[in-house]
């Protein structure tokens, strides 16, 4: 039965493609480009500045260090210097007229407590 149907597929004349059938046909056999440059095509520069960005945030992550570092000139409160705070903070509340000279402004914070418990020896020995 093959031979058959291959004999009679000999007999049939040979036809040609139509041209606009055969563009069609080579271009499809064209091996397409990468998928991933038809994805990063359309806007080259915003994905080069999104992977600069990238590249600033890992160089900065790794370069900084684990723990937060004081300002040099950092020191803490001393009931001295929080006492004088509140007496700048009561002038200034007289002078803008928010209270009268013998009451305190409502918005002064109590005086800090230590939080340690070497800090609560210092103040009380």
């Amino acid at each position: 039965m093959n031979s058959e149907f291959e004999n009679h597929l000999q007999r049939q004349p040979m036809r040609e493609v139509p041209p606009h059938w055969r563009a069609r046909i080579v271009a499809a056999a064209q091996p397409s480009p990468a998928r991933w440059r038809e994805w990063f095509q359309p806007w080259p520069q915003a994905w080069a500045a999104l992977g600069a960005a990238w590249v600033v945030i890992c160089v900065l992550h790794f370069t900084t260090p684990d723990e937060p570092r004081l300002a040099g000139n950092f020191q803490p409160l001393t009931p001295q210097s929080f006492a004088l705070l509140q007496e700048q903070t009561m002038t200034m509340a007289q002078l803008l007229g928010a209270t009268d000279a013998g009451e305190k402004p409502a918005a002064l914070p109590a005086e800090p407590k230590p939080r340690s418990e070497m800090a609560r020896r210092q103040l009380i020995g």
